[in-house]
């Protein structure tokens, strides 16, 4: 059956009227650029509103960092560009090093084009210490490659007098000889690298990421800071014999009071509960506690 020429035009008409009603598609989510290298991994989005600085556990990397936990990709898919370092097996650093790591960065930011003027740096477990130890000297640059807005630290052993103390007593415990190398270890480097606590506290305050006492903080009192923590004192208990008082719980418990009362008013202490998942098992200590999207939301309020 033919159409008469005023119902084609009043159909015309109606599918003109639908389709200016009708809301537009939303637009597709362009998939972050990735660069892989010898030293670090780079997610790069499209649009571009800051930049987020991830270092691994000791023995990991940023392969590691990306599979244990959706920081990075979600960070990426919300516009934030992730630098994943391949640096590890550092708890404390020196003048050199330092400087290695930011040269490091300098070369990737001027490399692929990275806004670096919101800059958020974070790390796990000795990443932690990486973060902290780079933060200051970032802020003693007068002319840093980055323009740092906040540093996190999940779970990270910072207080390096406090760690020695806590080796000391796992060597004496009767449980759990199998992390006794470990106490062995860590007492080992830090005799060689600082000397002993009780002989040369002066090392400690002057190579540590932090310490519990104002001068060790004082450089970081007007930056936005964060420690995650998950203090779960029965699992601890019971995989390695530990109380509160010797987890990275309790030491950066007290350098976030100090920090408060050195007058950061940006210093946050989060602790979780039942997120902690490392390799795919039960574990406080990984990289899981943290929420990435609220880590999102409050690196993206730092560069506003």
């Amino acid at each position: 059956m033919q159409r008469s020429p005023v119902l084609h035009l009043a159909l015309v008409l109606l599918a003109a009227l639908l389709g200016a009603c009708r809301s537009p598609a939303p637009p597709q989510a362009q998939t972050p650029r990735e660069i892989h290298t010898p030293t670090y991994d780079l997610l790069l989005p499209a649009e571009q509103k800051a930049l987020l600085i991830l270092f691994p556990c000791f023995p990991c990397d940023a392969a590691d960092t990306r599979a244990e936990s959706r920081i990075a990709d979600t960070a990426a898919a919300n516009g934030i560009a992730v630098l994943m370092l391949n640096f590890n097996r550092h708890i404390l650093m020196s003048e050199a090093e330092q400087q290695q790591v930011i040269g490091t960065i300098a070369g990737a930011v001027a490399a692929h084009g990275v806004d670096a003027s919101n800059t958020v740096i974070g790390g796990f477990s000795s990443g932690g210490n990486v973060s902290v130890l780079l933060a200051k000297a970032l802020l003693r640059s007068s002319e840093p490659p980055v323009q740092l807005k906040g540093v996190f630290a999940v779970d990270s052993p910072l207080d390096l007098v406090h760690l020695y103390e806590c080796s000391q007593r796992d060597l004496a415990k009767t449980s759990f000889p199998e992390y006794k190398d470990e106490a062995r270890y860590v007492i080992a480097f830090l005799d060689s690298a600082l000397g002993s606590p009780t002989d040369s506290l002066y090392n400690y305050e002057r190579a540590a990421p932090l310490l519990n006492s104002s001068a060790s903080v004082a450089p970081l009192k007007d930056l936005p800071i964060r420690f995650y923590t998950e203090p779960d004192t029965a699992w601890w208990r019971t995989h390695r014999d530990d109380r509160y008082e010797e987890l990275n719980a309790y030491s950066m418990k007290r350098i976030h009071d100090t920090l408060v009362a050195t007058g950061n008013t940006r210093a946050e202490y989060i602790t979780t509960e039942g997120r902690g998942v490392q390799h795919g098992s039960r574990h406080p200590h990984a990289w899981s506690i943290v929420d990435e999207r609220e880590l999102v939301r409050w690196i993206n309020s730092l560069s506003e």
